[in-house]
């Protein structure tokens, strides 16, 4: 659900470097206290003075009053739907989550990795890497506890993963975690352990990510008693965190309102309160923006630039870093795959490459970037564009309705009884067109591609789904993860950003009653692909890996089962008297610990 920089080409080989140069905390440690100098003998006290004459006796400084908190209001027009995040994929909800929740570490505005509950970043050269690879160990700060005093330790984080894994869980999905690790254990109470059966070159982000550690002495209870955590009150209200802030009221479709931590290890962050805004779209954040009424407006594009150009106590600045792509997703559950999987299959002339080629030819994204954007995003020809592992031979599938036409007529698509749309064997190409309610940018681009396909002869219906629906998984019944769609569009990015291995598209992520934790909503499986995939992520020689993704990324354009509407970096409106606020584009919130406002 996001954007991106343009001409931002991010190296791993450097970003890794970096990351192993730039692990420390962005807190130092308090300096050592000095022992005090042993007691000398009292001195002899010398004789009293008299005052001088007429002296005035000095007034005393006064006292100074406790200043007024500072409060941070920022606006969402989502309001989350879990703050739990094995249960919602909304990034609403992680926006809220970073504020209270800490994995081993973040990700900075360079994407360099920023220690929260980690003491050290492992590498071979610190030893914390076994030779083999398949080994990494964490050893965790001693300082940090959770807000009721519970020293947090490595057993919270393996109760983590084994809330992860526990088949009473319906979580969103397990990878990782199920492909790569054979265990996960707690060496001592400070010292993390995983091991793994076979290399994994994505577990930087694959293994912290958004895997916040879980508090054991809260949830264990609940699982013990009930086999999930699916239901706990703790979900929605968690009372027991670890992060700078904590929840301490949530008003339903009104507000969230979040009070610094005293007990966070960093210390207390400089914002007392954080007061987040819930209102109904986001036109209603650019007034608010506007009336003052807020001092963050979130999950912006290139069309706010004019409103917020109007607001001169605000600047509009994009995210540090990149790896968001706004995107089309085909359907491609056959009746087949539906039926054994419990799904709902996509149209049946999308299971035809041509056709959604001629779809992706019949709709013009430049037209929707220069009449919504005024030209600021680009379009992205791979997922994986503006890195180091974008094919630069492969080029978008230009706007020609004359040959998205011609694919058609030629895939047997045509009208025959002359209703306007194309038909074949007596079903009518008619496709549903899904997105998030609300967004605007999205529902207009709706609309253009329901006229655009109209000329060519394709009927679309739009059926759009507030987003405490879209974004839940099989096990949520979520309409998406389901299979209820033809065609949905939302922002992604690969899961271990900034490492570009995904699981998006595995054969084995589809998902299932068996397997509700699957997150390949489109029911791809392409065995040569699949096998790239699966070869990439095991692949720790540089140059050996881009060529695996030239490959994928061939398949991908070939097959046309994703399409890149536009590059798509997180642009945010910033109040002017916030101070030390550095967005990034993984991890937004990175940095709140340090955030300010003038005096």
């Amino acid at each position: 659900m996001k954007n991106k920089w343009f001409l931002y080409v991010i190296s791993l080989l450097v970003v890794f470097s970096l990351i192993l140069a730039a692990c420390a905390p962005a807190a130092t440690a308090p300096p050592a206290v000095e022992e005090p100098p042993a007691e000398e003998p009292p001195m002899e006290e010398p004789p009293a003075e008299e005052p001088p004459a007429e002296e005035p006796t000095a007034e005393p400084p006064p006292v100074e009053e406790p200043g007024e908190p500072k409060t941070v209001t920022m606006t969402f027009f989502e309001e989350p739907d879990n703050l739990n995040q094995f249960y919602s994929g909304m990034w609403f909800s992680t926006l809220a989550g970073m504020l209270i929740h800490l994995s081993f570490w973040n990700f900075d505005d360079q994407q360099n990795a920023n220690l929260e509950l980690a003491a050290e970043f492992p590498s071979m050269e610190n030893g914390l890497i076994s030779e083999d690879g398949l080994t990494i160990t964490i050893p965790l700060r001693e300082d940090a506890v959770w807000t009721d005093g519970t020293p947090v330790t490595a057993h919270d984080y393996v109760f983590t993963v084994d809330m992860l894994m526990a088949e009473g869980n319906a979580v969103q999905t397990r990878y990782p975690f199920d492909t790569y690790v054979e265990s996960v254990t707690a060496v001592d109470d400070y010292t993390v352990e995983i091991v793994m059966n076979e290399p994994y070159v994505g577990w930087p982000v694959g293994f912290d990510g958004s895997l916040a550690f879980l508090p054991k002495h809260i949830l264990e209870p609940v699982f013990d008693a009930e086999g999930t955590i699916d239901d706990a009150d703790w979900n929605r209200n968690p009372t027991v965190t670890n992060g700078p802030y904590k929840l301490v009221e949530w008003v339903a479709a009104d507000h969230l309102t979040f009070e610094a931590n005293d007990d966070y290890w960093r210390g207390r962050p400089k914002i007392d309160q954080i007061f987040i805004r819930i209102v109904p779209d986001d036109q209603a954040q650019i007034a608010a923006i506007k009336a003052g009424d807020t001092d963050i407006g979130v999950f912006m594009t290139a069309a706010d630039k004019p409103d917020i150009d109007e607001a001169p106590d605000f600047d509009f600045i994009p995210s540090g870093g990149g790896g968001w792509v706004e995107s089309w997703f085909f359907n491609l559950i056959s009746e087949d795959l539906a039926a054994e999987n419990d799904l709902e299959p996509g149209h049946v002339a999308l299971q035809d490459k041509m056709v959604r080629r001629a779809i992706v030819q019949g709709f013009d994204r430049q037209g929707i970037i220069d009449n919504l954007f005024y030209g600021l995003y680009i379009i992205p020809a791979v997922f994986w564009w503006g890195t180091p592992f974008e094919d630069p031979s492969l080029e978008p599938w230009p706007y020609d309705p004359e040959a998205a036409m011609a694919l058609l007529d030629e895939a047997g698509w045509v009208d025959t009884n002359g209703d306007g749309t194309r038909d074949k064997d007596g079903v009518e190409l008619v496709i549903q067109f899904s997105t998030t309610a609300g967004n605007e940018n999205r529902e207009s681009t709706a609309l253009v591609f329901q006229q655009s396909m109209a000329e060519i002869g394709v009927g679309v219906e739009i059926e759009n789904y507030s987003y405490d629906v879209y974004w839940n998984g099989y096990g949520d019944e979520g309409p998406i993860a389901l299979g209820q769609y033809d065609i949905a569009e939302w922002s992604t990015l690969a899961w271990d950003y900034p490492d570009p291995n995904t699981g998006d598209w595995l054969c084995e992520e589809i998902p299932s009653a068996d397997y509700p934790a699957g997150n390949n909503w489109q029911g791809v499986c392409i065995e040569e692909l699949d096998q790239l995939f699966q070869e990439q992520a095991v692949t720790v020689d540089q140059e050996a890996r881009i060529q695996l993704y030239y490959e994928i990324e061939r398949i991908m354009h070939d097959e046309m089962f994703w399409m890149g509407v536009r590059s798509d970096p997180d642009f945010w409106a910033l109040n002017k008297r916030l101070q030390n606020v550095k967005f990034s584009s993984l991890e937004s919130f990175w940095n709140v610990y340090e955030w300010d406002v003038a005096p």
